[in-house]
């Protein structure tokens, strides 16, 4: 595994930031089924560094971290690019100044809009500037990547991106709520809307499985109708990832009674999508 960006900010900075955030949760926008190519450089470090440009200006350097629960942007870069009012206030503290909006990223193939940023210095990236002959200007975080379903060849030193219908939900202005709330446990029940007709298995290979082995297809169900066998590799449903069995039921409840979505599937090594409309019934 790729070691990742660690961020590490204070008690007041993480109130900083807080005080400034808002619930912004505007998705950066392609249009759902298009994919976008964006190469990136492989630092020493083995951080993965992206170039986009943030409203026309630029290019900026960024760590790509896929640990990162928000995206971070300099001061420097937040300034030019017009990304904050320049007359936000400064904390002393990593220069924070709390919440900016890039209106225009553009970065690779892919364009997206209307990303939320919290503008400060930060350390880590000021001390991997400085072993670099280019400077840094932040990280890309949560709020770009959870938008997205990320491909990355390391081989090619690219990224490939399709968005995915997920709401992002604000980490940090849910932070003080989840920390101070009342420690109960909760059990979550997920169970599909609608008739599917599958039994699964458990994936072989845990976490590296490409997806969830289909055991059982129900005769006369819609998924036996659509074409679905017994030995098929369950890959995404609805365009949802269906890594675990909890995750391939979590993406079928949210799949609407009589709604025709694509099933995408490994039979025989080989891709294969097909539609499934389920249908009323338990």
């Amino acid at each position: 595994m790729k070691p990742r960006l660690m961020l590490l900010l204070t008690p007041f900075a993480v109130c900083a930031a807080l005080l400034s955030l808002g619930a912004n949760r505007d998705k950066p926008a392609t249009k759902q089924g298009e994919t976008a190519v964006v190469p990136f450089t492989l630092l020493p470090s083995n951080h993965m560094v992206v170039e986009a440009k943030l409203n026309g200006k630029g290019p900026y350097r960024f760590i790509f971290d896929l640990g990162a629960p928000v995206t971070l942007l300099s001061n420097r870069a937040a300034d030019a690019s017009g990304a904050i009012d320049k007359k936000a206030p400064k904390s002393f503290l990593m220069g924070t100044r709390g919440e900016g909006k890039v209106a225009k990223v553009e970065m690779g193939d892919l364009v997206a809009t209307d990303l939320p940023v919290i503008v400060m210095d930060h350390p880590a990236i000021k001390a991997l500037s400085g072993f670099l002959s280019k400077p840094l200007d932040g990280i890309i975080g949560y709020t770009f990547w959870a938008h997205y379903r990320t491909t990355i060849d390391y081989k090619d030193l690219k990224m490939t991106f399709s968005p995915v219908d997920f709401e992002v939900t604000d980490l940090m202005k849910s932070l003080p709520t989840q920390l101070s709330g009342p420690k109960v446990a909760k059990t979550i029940v997920l169970a599909p809307r609608a008739l599917w007709g599958l039994i699964l298995s458990e994936p072989e290979g845990g976490v590296s499985s490409p997806g969830i082995p289909i055991k059982t297809v129900l005769a006369g169900s819609p998924s036996e109708i659509a074409g679905l066998k017994p030995g098929d590799i369950l890959t995404s449903l609805d365009g949802r990832w269906t890594t675990s069995i909890p995750d391939t039921y979590s993406a079928a409840e949210k799949v609407e009674l009589g709604k025709t979505v694509p099933v995408v599937i490994l039979r025989d090594g080989k891709e294969m999508t097909i539609v499934v409309t389920p249908r009323e019934g338990i």
